[in-house]
């Protein structure tokens, strides 16, 4: 089972409209709305693949209630930490004539840290112990930067991998923790690094540098390129076929949902990559804030193509 941990979650609200025009009046096509958060999407993919999770994530207000309601809906078993202040509502808006989308992330309300203390807390106690720990997204407003460090270096402690995906300051501080691994896109790591990334030499030389430093997978999403997986004994590229792009949402939570439940079902390393980057690329198959669809996994596998470096 892969458990995963949302501390700023957010309640997804997708809006389509014929031909956006800014200053006017735009009538909505259609609205969707869904529980999002990138440890809950972590959570939604494994379920979509068929295996087992339990998703945990501080939430308050009325929208953390919707929030609560659409979990159920989709039968994710969860724990919800009540907080202060509303959860954030995300705004998607896609534009039906040109399939452009405009994303507004909201910052999160201020979150006392005793209630981060609570959810380490219920963390521990988890039992059975999850198979390994997803975690990331942003943090809420004021939220420490090292507070994905302690959440991992305590569950680490208590022998259970952790899987990291964030940015700026809480990659970072998230990276002295030496999680198992984690999963910048290709922007994201160039800002790790402090300077421009072009080549996949150029990825590959400061993955490696992650790995030295203890952390022990460095998987870089690079959006039409693939994904490269780095580890102490190996380093490949991973390649996608050419697909239609619909929405770039959840490419990313759907390479590590996919890559952790193949770890889980005891693939090798390069099995579960190819598991990985086939619910990634399914995933910008899809329409708005939908992740990864299972029936497309057996036409995509054999498409995938692992080069080894």
């Amino acid at each position: 089972m892969i458990a995963t941990i949302t501390v700023n979650p957010s309640v997804d609200q997708h809006i389509l409209v014929e031909s956006l025009v800014k200053d006017d009046a735009n009538r909505a096509k259609a609205i969707f709305r869904d529980p999002g958060g990138k440890g809950l999407n972590v959570s939604k993919v494994i379920k979509e693949l068929g295996g087992r999770t339990y998703a945990y994530a501080l939430v308050g207000g009325f929208p953390g209630e919707l929030w609560k309601y659409l979990v159920r809906k989709i039968y994710i078993p969860f724990t919800a930490v009540p907080v202060k202040g509303d959860t954030r509502i995300n705004t998607i808006l896609t534009d039906i004539r040109d399939h452009t989308q405009t994303r507004i992330s909201a910052p999160g309300p201020v979150i006392h840290h005793t209630r981060v203390s609570l959810l380490l807390k219920k963390l521990l106690r988890h039992k059975p112990k999850p198979f390994l720990w997803a975690l990331g997204g942003s943090l809420s407003h004021r939220m420490p930067a090292s507070t994905y460090k302690e959440i991992i270096s305590a569950l680490q402690r208590d022998s259970t991998p952790c899987i990291l995906d964030a940015d700026n300051d809480a990659l970072k501080a998230g990276i002295e923790a030496k999680p198992f691994m984690i999963k910048p896109n290709e922007y994201e790591m160039q800002r790790l690094m402090n300077r421009e990334l072009k080549t996949i030499p150029d990825y590959l030389k400061a993955a490696k540098s992650l790995v030295v430093r203890g952390v022990k997978v460095v998987v870089v999403s690079l959006g039409k390129r693939g994904a490269l997986f780095v580890t102490h004994d190996d380093a490949f590229h991973v390649t996608t076929p050419s697909v239609p792009v619909r929405s770039k949402v959840g490419a990313g939570d759907s390479l590590i949902g996919g890559f952790a439940l193949g770890l889980c079902r005891k693939m090798s390393l390069r099995e579960a990559a190819r598991l990985g980057v086939a619910a990634s690329t399914s995933a910008v198959m899809t329409e708005g804030t939908k992740l990864c669809r299972k029936e497309d996994i057996p036409e995509l596998l054999p498409k995938i193509k692992i080069h080894s470096l």
